[in-house]
């Protein structure tokens, strides 16, 4: 209905299918906060990509007025969205946030006729059932112009994601920028502080949460190449205090970089802990801890750096690498993605009281150009089910499913560089992996919007064809 993605929770046509009232466009915003009139202005600037209208502020509203305003009884992410047949349109939310949802769902539904804007008669009401629905973009791999993080973020705004985590260190490189240990930014392949501030800020006003992630302790060959004395060369971090100190600086930078990031994320998966035993450091700082082996020191590790991060106020997360045999070393308010279903089961993780976040392999992984999925196969998914093609990963054989009820906060996109090494410049490879996101995410998006979403395919491409016009104006 009105070909808006995700579709609406609750939505009807009021006085005719046809019926419809011309947008002003004018706003009448005296009842937003500073987040709220952010959101507008970043809906304004789309609006007038999109269309080629400026909004304009007015204290009387006429016909046609947007009236704007901020609902405490709303659901959380939340908006309804009235427009009358006497021309009254008001918008009204949760919060900012959800005042974004709002904003996208009603620049879906604009029609543009004689240089007029027009919205159909409609009564919506809108919530997401899932809590986290995010996309992961690897920056370390493959490095990405700051353009296309832009790009990003607006996609996640269009669709309602509102989650985007960003891949900052791998082996390739280490991204983010590092006054505690300047010669750790990989040279030509690095952002500055100034530059992720400012991509922070243009998320936060599009209701998009930017998750930064350093990968540890496996994923760390940047660290072993630079700061062999403090991190160790045996391709991991090694796990002694002179370390943990230093990772600690690396954590108070994060912060520093993205002051009111609610969640960092740590990595933690493939890594080859059996090279511990070959550092002597290592076994030794295992030994004091009264660790059995490797394996127990790998949760130890996690559980450090992840009480780092629960100390400085904020959520710690990482990928499904360690065994459930030492689950109980961590704590339960660490996010934990289940990925691979290899490691340890989704199951597993919620017995143990985890709150998890999906991020199946099949479907979920985009590793351009080779590997991904239709949005056909994403349809068919659900936040509480794993799948994965590869023979090891026990969801290859059979799906994995985990109870309705289960405390799983929802999904996740993952789009790895692993492949676009072979493109000559950045921005083209970039470019091959964002085609192959934008016409998947909205499946991702209804399915983690609407967790039990019947959508089907040839419906999903019907409404796609609207709402990937509506973005390619709004990129341009």
């Amino acid at each position: 209905m009105f070909n808006i993605l995700p579709i609406p929770r609750m939505a009807a046509p009021v006085g005719g299918k046809d019926a419809r009232v011309k947008l002003a466009p004018k706003y009448n915003a005296e009842g937003l906060d500073g987040g709220g009139c952010a959101a507008l202005s970043a809906f304004s600037g789309y609006a007038e990509k999109a269309f080629g209208v400026r909004f304009e502020s007015v204290e009387e509203t006429v016909e046609g007025t947007l009236i704007l305003s901020f609902d405490n009884s709303l659901p959380d992410g939340g908006y309804a969205l009235i427009v009358s047949p006497e021309g009254g349109i008001t918008l009204a939310a949760k919060d900012s946030e959800a005042l974004c949802h709002g904003f996208a769902s009603l620049l879906m539904a604009v029609e543009k006729e004689g240089g007029e804007l027009y919205l159909p008669v409609m009564h919506i009401f809108d919530e997401p059932k899932g809590s986290y629905r995010g996309l992961m973009v690897d920056l370390a791999r493959r490095f990405h112009p700051l353009p296309w993080l832009y790009r990003a973020v607006d996609l996640c705004w269009l669709y309602k994601l509102n989650r985007l985590q960003l891949h900052f260190t791998d082996d390739q490189s280490y991204t983010l920028p590092s006054s505690a240990f300047p010669l750790l930014p990989t040279e030509g392949r690095n952002y500055t502080v100034d530059e992720l501030k400012a991509l922070w800020k243009y998320a936060a006003d599009r209701g998009v949460t930017i998750v930064p992630e350093v990968d540890m302790p496996g994923h760390c060959t940047q660290f072993n190449r630079i700061y062999p004395e403090i991190f160790g060369d045996k391709g991991i971090i090694c796990a002694e205090e002179k370390a943990f100190a230093a990772l600690d600086s690396i954590i108070d930078e994060i912060i520093e970089i993205f002051p009111d990031a609610p969640y960092i994320h740590l990595g933690g998966d493939e890594a080859a802990i059996s090279r511990w035993d070959d550092c002597e450091g290592c076994r030794a700082y295992r030994e004091s801890e009264g660790l059995p082996d490797v394996h127990a020191l790998y949760a130890h590790f996690l559980q450090r750096v992840t009480d780092m991060v629960l100390a400085k106020g904020r959520t710690p997360i990482i990928w499904e690498g360690f065994s459930k045999e030492y689950n109980h070393l961590i704590s339960k308010d660490v996010l934990v993605i289940a990925w691979e279903s290899y490691y340890q089961l989704a199951p597993d993780l919620l017995a143990s009281g985890f709150t998890i976040i999906n991020c199946s392999w099949k479907p979920l992984y985009v590793v351009a150009p080779r590997t991904h999925w239709t949005p056909a196969e994403i349809l068919n998914w659900n936040i509480f089910t794993w799948q994965h093609w590869w023979e090891k990963s026990i969801a290859s054989k059979q799906e994995i499913h985990v109870p309705k009820d289960s405390a799983v906060l929802g999904g996740q996109m993952c789009a790895w560089g692993d492949s676009l090494s072979s493109y000559p410049t950045d921005d083209e490879a970039c470019s091959v992996e964002f085609a192959l996101l934008r016409e998947r995410i909205p499946a991702l998006a209804e399915k983690t919007w609407n967790i039990f979403s019947e959508l089907d395919a040839d419906s999903l491409a019907a409404r796609y064809a609207h709402t990937d016009a509506l973005l390619e104006r709004i990129l341009s």
